[in-house]
């Protein structure tokens, strides 16, 4: 996967047979993971407002999720799911 593919917040994306990720539509089918940004990315490694904290599901980093989504899939950290996060606010 190339390290300059922009992944957007709250959209849905399937892998290719090369691993690259391609937006896929919402189908209304459960996700097969919830892939959240850990907690030690944010500033001052602080959850930003409404956010709440659960464990990466391979890893058990602490990452932050937002409760009024109701997503059942597991939570998989960045990382784990080999996306770089961009830097917030930057």
């Amino acid at each position: 996967m190339s390290p300059y593919q922009r992944i957007d917040g709250g959209k849905f994306y399937g892998r290719t047979a090369h691993g690259d990720l391609e937006p896929v539509p919402d189908t209304g089918r459960e996700p097969d993971a919830w892939i959240c940004r850990r907690l030690v990315d944010f500033p001052d490694q602080t959850a930003p407002a409404g956010g709440e904290l659960d464990q990466c599901m391979r890893c058990s980093a602490l990452v932050v999720f937002n409760p009024t989504r109701n997503v059942k899939a597991p939570k998989i950290c960045m990382q784990c799911a080999k996306i770089q996060p961009l830097p917030i606010g930057g």
